[in-house]
């Protein structure tokens, strides 16, 4: 907990593609363009309503490093959004 309190080194890494626990993940910046894609995310959450799923995409991939502690940990930067219709996500016909 010390190491942690210490905060991460002031250099922050960006990264566009990510590994992580066996998965790669990408920046939506980056699969721009190209023809598959691995930017999206799925959460299943808990709400008020019972489980509910979240979908996002990446926008930015970031690495802080904790010196105190040898342990390089990643932020990924996302904005989920609510698939309910009428809710969350809009159609228009």
């Amino acid at each position: 907990m010390k190491g942690l309190s210490w905060g991460p080194n002031s250099n922050t890494t960006s990264w566009n593609i990510y590994f992580v626990n066996g998965y790669k993940f990408h920046t939506k910046a980056w699969v721009d363009g190209k023809k598959t894609t691995n930017s999206g995310l799925h959460v299943k959450g808990v709400t008020g309503g019972g489980e509910d799923d979240f979908y996002s995409t990446i926008h930015r991939i970031y690495e802080l490093e904790y010196v105190a502690i040898n342990k390089k940990i990643p932020l990924f930067y996302y904005e989920l959004f609510d698939p309910t219709i009428n809710v969350g996500t809009r159609f228009h016909s």
